[in-house]
């Protein structure tokens, strides 16, 4: 089912669509397409109509001190009921890995893009 145009996606901003009543969204980061069930496995929140925003990540000196930055080189999908954060191209919990966002295929046909459901 077609469900959104390439000209229409921006980087890390999601496309919410309805496909047979569910709610994806459908993001483009770094070149590829992503769709996940707009629901959160942690308590059914709105997963894809939070923010999208760079990993934090911490990095331990040799003199003991820590650095933390955001590595805008992977980027975290953040439900926007309680702050729990998915990685953008697995759909996995970034604290809990047994928690992951439902993912749909995402197939490129021209400039539309199409969801295997």
């Amino acid at each position: 089912m077609a469900v959104a145009n390439i000209a229409d996606m921006e980087e890390s901003k999601p496309q919410i669509v309805d496909v047979d009543g569910v709610s994806i969204g459908v993001y483009l980061f770094k070149g590829r397409y992503f769709a996940y069930r707009n629901t959160c496995p942690h308590q059914g929140g709105p997963s894809v109509e939070g923010e999208t925003l760079g990993n934090v990540e911490c990095e331990i000196m040799p003199n003991g001190r820590r650095r933390a930055y955001v590595n805008f080189e992977k980027a975290n999908i953040v439900c926007p009921w309680h702050g729990v954060e998915y990685d953008l191209e697995s759909g996995v919990c970034r604290a809990d890995g047994r928690m992951r966002l439902k993912r749909y295929e995402v197939i490129v046909e021209g400039d539309v893009l199409k969801i295997r459901i």
